[in-house]
C-alpha cells in the first residue's frame, strides 16, 4: 500500500486540529515500526519534574527506547571528586525498566561535560596515561555496578573524529594518545556485563572523510580483538542536507564494517543557520539575529508539508535498510524540549520534531505514520495529545 501524499496529510491536521475524537483511528510509531527497528527518544532531567510530566507521559506510549540527554555525562553525575548526583540517572533508569524500553547511556567518554578534575590528581597535576586509565575504568566500574544490564547499551566514545577525518586533538588523546578509542572500548568491554552494547557516537557522518576514518576505526577495532557492536550516526539534519544519497552511503557502510546502526539524536531544522554550521558542535554559538529566527508566531503551512516531506523521504530509507538499522532515536520530545531552541542560537523558537509545543503530532508524524500500513501492526493506543 502506497503512502497518503503528504498534501493530504496536512490538510486532515490543518482542518481537524488533531482533534481528540477525530485520531481513534492513528497509530503510534513504536508499534506502527515494531517489526523493523526500535523507535526511540532522549529524556532530559526536566521530564522528571512535576511541571513537565505530561511530555514524560508521552514517552512510553509512542517510543520503546530512550537515550539520557545529559544525566549520565560525567558532569552532572559527577561534578567533583569523590560527589555524585545520581538521582537523575537512576530515574531515568527506573523509568525505562518500568516500561520495558530499550535503555541507552550517553555518554562514557566525551570532549565536552568532563570536568577538569579528572585530568588531574589531588596537587592539580595532569595526570599520566595509566593514571588517567584507571580513572576512566574506575567511572565505568562505578556505572556497570549501579546498573548492571538495566542499561542495555552505552554510547562508550563520543564526537572523538573530526570532520577531516583526523582524530580530536582532545585532553583525552593528548595524555592517553592515539589509542583512546581502543583503550575506552577495551576498558568498557572489561567492566561492563558482556550483554551491552559498546556504540561509537558521533554527528555529520555522512560526510565522505569522516565516514571512511569511522569505518578504518572499526575495523582496526575488530582486527585489534576489540568489541565494537554498533554506530550512532546523529541525524542533526536540516530541512535542505545532507542528501538522502550520504546518508544511504553511510548505513550502507557502517553496517558493511560489521556493526549494527543506530540513528541517534535526530531531529530535522527548518530555521536558517549561517554556512559552516552543520551537526551538533556545541561549542559554535552565533549572535542574536532577528532574521534567523523567522518562524517565532508559528510554523507556515508550507514549511509544516517541506518538514513532513523530508521526515517521510528519511524515514522510506530507513525502511529500506531496516535489516541494518537496529534503532531510530530522536534527540528530544516535543519541539518545547529540544535543544535546538538554543543552538546555534540561543532562544530561537525551533520545530524539529514530530510533536508540536503542545504535544500534539505534527504533520510530519502523521507522513512518517503514513509510510505503515494498517495491517501492518497491531492495535494499539492512539497518539496522546499532552499539554504542558
Amino acid at each position: 500500500m502506497k503512502a497518503t501524499p503528504i498534501a493530504i496529510l496536512l490538510c486532515f491536521y490543518l482542518l481537524s486540529a488533531v482533534a481528540d475524537e477525530e485520531e481513534t483511528h492513528l497509530r503510534t510509531l513504536k508499534q506502527a515500526f515494531h517489526d523493523d527497528f526500535l523507535i526511540g527518544a532522549a529524556i532530559e532531567k526536566l521530564l522528571f519534574e512535576e511541571g513537565a510530566r505530561p511530555t514524560l507521559k508521552l514517552v512510553p506510549t509512542q517510543f520503546n527506547s530512550i537515550s539520557s540527554c545529559n544525566m549520565l555525562k560525567w558532569s552532572p553525575f559527577n561534578p567533583k571528586p569523590e560527589v555524585y548526583d545520581h538521582r537523575a540517572a537512576d530515574a531515568y533508569v527506573a523509568f525505562g525498566t518500568k516500561h520495558n524500553m530499550y535503555v541507552v547511556g550517553h555518554v562514557l567518554f566525551w570532549h565536552n561535560q568532563t570536568p577538569e578534575w579528572v585530568f588531574r590528581d589531588v596537587d592539580s597535576k595532569q595526570l599520566d596515561r595509566s593514571a588517567l586509565l584507571e580513572r576512566m575504568r574506575e567511572r565505568v566500574r562505578l556505572l556497570a555496578t549501579r546498573y548492571g544490564s538495566k542499561i542495555e547499551a552505552w554510547d562508550v566514545v563520543n564526537e572523538a573524529i573530526e570532520g577531516n577525518g583526523h582524530l580530536r586533538n582532545s585532553t583525552w588523546t593528548q595524555i592517553i594518545g592515539k589509542d583512546f578509542i581502543e583503550q575506552a572500548f577495551r576498558i568498557a568491554h572489561d567492566e561492563l556485563p558482556t550483554d551491552v552494547e559498546l556504540l561509537y557516537n558521533d554527528y555529520s557522518m555522512t560526510g565522505p572523510k569522516k565516514r571512511d576514518a569511522v569505518v578504518r576505526m572499526i575495523l582496526e577495532l575488530k582486527q585489534r580483538g576489540v568489541r565494537i557492536d554498533g554506530v550512532g550516526m546523529q541525524g542533526h539534519w536540516s530541512i535542505n542536507g545532507p542528501a538522502l544519497a550520504d546518508i544511504e552511503a553511510s548505513i550502507v557502510a557502517f553496517s558493511q564494517a560489521g556493526v549494527e546502526v543506530h540513528i541517534t539524536e535526530l531531529d530535522i531544522d527548518v530555521l536558517p543557520r549561517q554556512p559552516g554550521m552543520h551537526g551538533a558542535d556545541v561549542a559554535k554559538q552565533l549572535e542574536q539575529d532577528e532574521a534567523m529566527d523567522p518562524y517565532r508566531d508559528g510554523l507556515q503551512a508550507e514549511m509544516q508539508q517541506r518538514l513532513a516531506q523530508r521526515y517521510a523521504d528519511i524515514f522510506q530509507l530507513f525502511l529500506k535498510h531496516r535489516e541494518k538499522i537496529k534503532r531510530v532515536a530522536f534527540w528530544g520530545t516535543t519541539d518545547n524540549h529540544s535543544w535546538l531552541n538554543n543552538w546555534p542560537i540561543k532562544g530561537r523558537t525551533s520545530y524539529p520534531l514530530l510533536f508540536d509545543r503542545n504535544g500534539a503530532p505534527k504533520p510530519a508524524f502523521h507522513a512518517v505514520i503514513g509510510l505503515k500500513a494498517p495491517e501492518d501492526a497491531a492495535d494499539d493506543p492512539a497518539p496522546t495529545v499532552i499539554h504542558d
